[in-house]
């Protein structure tokens, strides 16, 4: 272990060079070691916890012999935990979650050795594939391995979790009903007075509540209300559950699903807008209770007419283009295009056109990034976004390719569905809406 001084060393001369380095420098220092460095490193040392706990097997007094026991001693981590000045609970369980990903995703905890793959997208993978069986899980990861990282681990974790669901639909459903029988309610004591009131719900129930909550503190807001935007809405949230707030809000959620999921045809997830992937049976259940609009493209180019000087979109062109994106087209943003400005790639005071090939979602941070930060956007075709950061440095986002669906070995993205006799030419996808929402983000 003499390299580890090394190490030390280059650690060492690296901190002290940090008071003189350029921009670029530092650009290129930090990318690297909370990339590629912390990515390796991570692995290094689920490799090590590992390697430790093959070195101390349980004795055999440790087993019970009507119940399997610990693959490694039930007492390592309280030789570790000293040395940590940790909890023997806390060193347990980091032991048990790095043996654990060791054995259940050994390629992805080789590409984390590499550098290749982060600690957050693997276990975000290991999470959403904890319920699956062997086969399924090992044909996740290769699925997930060979696809690309995405934009974030946030975005990462919503394909595998679609992949997840078309792998074992039914699993999938069962888990649903378990989760929803163990909906709750719970209180967590703050400090200064304060409380977390937290609630465990089905998730359109969720967006449903906080679009309600947040449409009722924005009007409150626009009626003079000058506190934070935050603590009105706590209020607002009081004042309902306590029955001194009676306005009638209607409440909307949206749900985008294939034709062939809402046909009952097949089994791919549904998309619960500002949540993500949900079990097809509950996609087809909200459907049932739902207002519908068709999104049809050309079928031969899969484009609408340009709309020329006219500066807002009409509302047929918005839906198509928050359809296309689905997101902001920042690389990594997760804000659902329903919550975004709907962008000028080339602004429309300087002769852009509002028009499908000129238009993107871009949330407002990203909006300002662009229009007060001095990043710059193109759009060299449509839904191809190319950000190019004030220093020239150039992050594209295709947002027709649609990496983030998850499907299966066997699927192709443009078949994944079969379209019923007599559905039109073009037809991409049903919506069933229940009105959609008008506002941010919940922020809670």
């Amino acid at each position: 272990m003499a390299r580890l001084a090394v190490v030390d060393a280059v650690y060492d001369e690296t901190l002290a060079k940090l008071e003189t380095c350029s921009k670029e420098e530092a650009l290129e220092l930090v990318v690297l070691l909370m990339g590629r460095h912390a990515a390796r490193l991570a692995g290094l040392t689920v490799r090590a916890q590992v390697r430790l706990a093959e070195l101390h097997p349980p004795g055999p007094a440790e087993n019970d012999v009507d119940e399997p026991g610990d693959p490694y001693s039930e007492f390592l981590a309280d030789r570790v935990a000293p040395e940590l000045a940790q909890s023997p609970r806390t060193v347990s369980n980091r032991l048990a979650q790095a043996w654990d990903l060791a054995g259940k995703l050994p390629g992805a905890v080789d590409a984390l050795v590499a550098g290749e793959l982060d600690w957050r997208r693997l276990l975000a993978l290991f999470d959403v594939t904890e319920h699956l069986t062997e086969g399924q899980r090992a044909v996740a990861e290769a699925q997930m391995l060979a696809g690309k990282k995405l934009g974030s681990p946030t975005l990462w974790r919503r394909k595998a979790r679609r992949l997840a669901l078309r792998l074992d639909p039914a699993g999938a459903a069962r888990r649903r009903r378990e989760a929803h029988a163990e909906r709750d309610v719970t209180v967590e004591p703050l400090e200064d007075g304060m409380a977390r009131l937290s609630a465990t719900l089905v998730a359109e129930d969720v967006r449903a509540i906080c679009d309600r909550i947040d449409r009722l503190a924005r009007k409150a807001r626009t009626d003079g209300d000058g506190r934070p935007i935050a603590a009105v809405r706590a209020d607002v949230l009081a004042a309902l559950l306590l029955g001194n707030r009676r306005e009638y809000v209607t409440t909307e959620i949206q749900v985008i699903a294939p034709i062939g999921t809402l046909a009952g045809l097949d089994d791919n997830p549904a998309e619960l807008v500002g949540y993500g992937p949900i079990p097809a049976g509950v996609g087809r259940a909200l459907a049932a209770d739902a207002r519908w609009r068709r999104v049809l493209t050309d079928p031969t180019t899969g484009t609408v007419l340009d709309l020329g000087r006219r500066r807002v979109p009409a509302p047929d062109l918005a839906r198509l283009i928050r359809y296309r994106d689905q997101r902001c087209t920042f690389p990594g943003c997760a804000v659902p295009a329903v919550n975004a400005d709907l962008d000028h790639t080339v602004p429309w005071a300087r002769g852009g056109a509002t028009a499908f090939d000129n238009l993107g979602a871009a949330c407002r941070h990203h909006h300002r990034l662009k229009t007060e930060g001095g990043w710059r956007l193109g759009q060299p075709r449509p839904g191809v976004f190319v950000w190019t950061s004030v220093d020239g440095r150039a992050y594209r986002n295709d947002t027709n390719t649609n990496d983030g669906e998850g499907l299966l070995p066997d699927q192709d993205r443009d078949t994944r569905s079969t379209v019923p006799a007599g559905a039109e030419p073009g037809s991409k996808s049903m919506i069933p809406r229940r009105r959609t929402p008008a506002h941010g983000p919940c922020p809670f």
